[in-house]
């Protein structure tokens, strides 16, 4: 009935329904005419069950067991992967309205669970700052106002806290679950000073700060030290609360394209010819994750039900050397994608590394104009382990294409970075191979994932969260994915071109084979 219900894109109500109403439904779920149906929270009931554990995905792989017994789902063919983004099913709030929602709804949970309590610690002016949504109540004007009312707000929390965690209170009290979203908010957005004063802290560094420490950030195993140990700074947008209705939510943006609070879906699908293209693996992510990070899952998912591809079909956020090579070794999967260009070959023109020749066993590299470099020396860049090449600045300072290569005046040795010896290959060979025109035929292919996203956003309503929580968005993307399958099944003639052609292009065929 879910499958159904999202291959429709119906409300709860709506299905039920049609669950009752509906020959067609009656006969697919195999009921009598006479079935008066079912009252329609049975379906909320099920979605809470299916959102524990991996019931969710088990529900698809039982799908994908039987596409597979039938001959519709085959191993070591075509797949393809595309994400995109999920608006979560809450309101985009500012900083300002977030403190206090999130005020306003630890007070809300915590007066269904003892209000006789909650009275004989709540001052009476709370009534009047957190008696309705933040929404609906007016807002401070200018800095100075702002800076008070937010000040105030972070004090009323921290005595809230201190209250729930002292010994009159229930013992219940520390987990209930807004308690938990308000204390992670708090430490969040407010910082005790040098002199134990709450603070609000800011968005982003003071132009005092940038000016002490330059514009250089130091990195420590992949993350910004010094930023994170900024006490008066806001967290990353990864672990950041944005809404205390939907604490997992989060804020992201691709630049230039959109920014949205929510989530990610991975949607993995078959592409091979005479078969009909079907969605066979699903992953529900926050927004800020990268989609490089999920290609592993991806790949021991499907190899676990047996349908790994032999090629698989990915744009450039997926794919590195990195996953390129563990596809390969790991699971026998061709990665197809574009690996990312050299950023100082595409910022202005010149030599890039792969204009460099790389000795292996002297472990150095000869420039384009004849120049050894001196042995590299272990590094670590973004929390890897890379290989530093550094030229002498006496050999570059003398060179006569010194300006194409190094881009500086100063006389500086070029500097380069290697990847480790099997993921430099990957990277020096895909590189090239992505340049040519038999390489962009075979990728294609990939670009039906972007009407697989219009499909499922257009036509299942994928693209809003119906319900709150990640486990619950998994959920709605699985069985949005399983909606979609049915349809496309339905659809589906295999000896049937899935476009045909106009009398034009008959006639333009027709004039070609003659």
């Amino acid at each position: 009935m879910s499958v159904l219900q999202y291959a429709e894109n119906l409300t709860d109500r709506q299905a039920a329904r049609a669950v009752a109403c509906r020959i067609d439904w009656k006969y697919a779920l195999g009921m009598e005419l006479t079935e008066p149906g079912f009252d329609h929270s049975v379906l909320s009931e099920f979605r809470d069950r299916l959102a524990e554990g991996d019931r969710a995905d088990r529900l698809l792989g039982v799908m994908v067991d039987r596409l597979a017994e039938a001959g519709l789902v085959r191993a070591r063919g075509w797949q393809r992967t595309d994400s995109t983004h999920v608006l979560a099913a809450v309101r985009r709030l500012s900083r300002v309205e977030l403190v206090a929602e999130t005020m306003r709804a630890a007070l809300e949970a915590l007066a269904k669970l003892d209000e006789v309590w909650l009275a004989s610690v709540m001052p009476t002016d709370w009534v009047e700052r957190y008696g309705r949504s933040a929404r609906h109540e007016r807002q401070p004007t200018g800095a100075a106002a702002i800076r008070q009312y937010v000040e105030q707000v972070g004090a009323d929390g921290i005595a809230l806290l201190r209250a729930v965690y002292g010994s009159t209170a229930p013992a219940a009290g520390p987990g209930v679950g807004a308690v938990e979203v308000l204390r992670q908010v708090w430490v969040q957005q407010y910082w005790y000073d040098e002199s134990g004063q709450l603070r609000w802290r800011e968005a982003k560094l003071s132009r005092a700060r940038k000016s002490r420490e330059g514009t250089t950030r130091r990195r420590s195993s992949g993350t910004m030290a010094d930023d994170d140990a900024e006490p008066a700074r806001v967290p990353w947008s990864r672990v950041e609360v944005v809404s205390p209705h939907d604490p997992q939510a989060r804020f992201s943006h691709k630049p230039g394209k959109v920014e949205w609070v929510g989530y990610k879906d991975h949607q993995t699908e078959t592409c091979d010819e005479e078969r009909p293209n079907l969605i066979v693996h699903v992953v529900t992510t926050s927004a800020p994750e990268q989609d490089v990070n999920v290609v592993e899952a991806i790949h021991t998912a499907l190899a676990e039900q047996r349908i790994t591809p032999a090629e698989h079909l990915l744009d450039s956020g997926y794919v590195t050397p990195e996953t390129v090579h563990r596809a390969s070794t790991a699971h026998g999967i061709t990665v197809v994608g574009p690996v990312r260009q050299d950023p100082r070959a595409v910022e202005r023109p010149g030599f890039a590394k792969e204009d460099f020749h790389v000795d292996w066993q002297a472990e150095t590299m000869t420039c384009p104009q004849g120049t050894v470099s001196p042995r590299w020396k272990p590094t670590m860049a973004d929390g890897k382990p890379r290989l530093s090449v550094l030229f002498r600045r006496a050999d570059c300072r003398n060179c006569t294409v010194r300006q194409q290569c190094t881009g500086n005046v100063d006389g500086k040795g070029r500097h380069l970075l290697l990847l480790p010896e099997p993921l430099q290959k990957i990277q020096t060979r895909a590189r090239s191979q992505q340049q040519t025109l038999e390489w962009k035929r075979r990728y294609a292919l990939r670009a039906g994932c972007e009407a697989t996203v219009s499909e499922t956003v257009h036509a299942h309503g994928l693209r809003r969260c119906r319900y709150r929580g990640l486990a619950k968005t998994h959920v709605q993307h699985v069985l949005t994915a399983a909606g979609t399958n049915i349809v496309r099944l339905a659809q589906h003639r295999p000896n049937q071109r899935r476009r045909p052609r106009s009398r034009l292009q008959e006639l333009f065929r027709s004039a070609t084979d003659d």
